[in-house]
């Protein structure tokens, strides 16, 4: 097995993994707790922002595994 399709099915395994996160964390009815970084509260809005960062971050990293250039998967 190549290296490109072994960075394909972890990222998609990854991907699969931060879905089914989301939606676990998403439907919980106390979806986090509320803590303060100072005077700054973090509450359930806060929660929900990190959540669809990450999501993001996530499915970016997903698509960016079909552009990997073959000159370093070689190395």
């Amino acid at each position: 097995m190549n290296k490109k399709i072994l960075f394909r099915i972890i990222s998609l395994a990854m991907f699969i993994i931060a879905v089914i996160f989301v939606f676990c964390a998403l439907s919980a009815p106390n979806l986090g707790t509320v803590f303060y970084i100072g005077n700054i509260k973090i509450g359930v809005e806060v929660w929900r922002v990190f959540y669809a960062v990450y999501t993001f971050v996530t499915v970016g990293l997903f698509v960016l595994s079909f552009f990997v250039d073959n000159k370093w998967m070689k190395k």
